[in-house]
């Protein structure tokens, strides 16, 4: 595999005024649930260090695929009806695909 090959998700969110804490607990185990996913390179949850009511998800999938099994998941449907209570607006997402890279990618 390239590394040119990887799909990378951003997902940017903002936790509804006073739901912070439950959003970043809420989305922690959402990593933690979909560990197993197949062609999930990488699934982390980040917190804005000097705003904590944003949050942003920075992904890497073996493929197009592997990313739309992924958002077809029980586990992501299911946290739709949580997120949905604790997150203002829609989350904003886009695809990249990789142009340059240094170190190993986590799995």
């Amino acid at each position: 595999m390239e590394f040119k090959d990887i799909l990378v998700v951003t997902s940017h969110l903002r936790a509804k005024q006073g739901k912070e804490a439950e959003l970043r607990s809420a989305l922690e185990q959402l990593v933690q649930d979909c560990d197993h996913h197949e062609g999930l390179l990488l699934y982390s949850v980040h917190q804005d260090a000097s705003d904590p009511a944003s949050f942003l998800f920075y992904e890497h999938f073996l493929s197009e695929k592997a990313f739309r099994d992924h958002l077809a998941s029980e586990e992501l449907v299911n946290a739709q009806a949580i997120l949905s209570e604790l997150v203002e607006g829609e989350s904003k997402i886009e695809t990249w695909r990789m142009a340059a890279r240094i170190g190993e990618i986590c799995q």
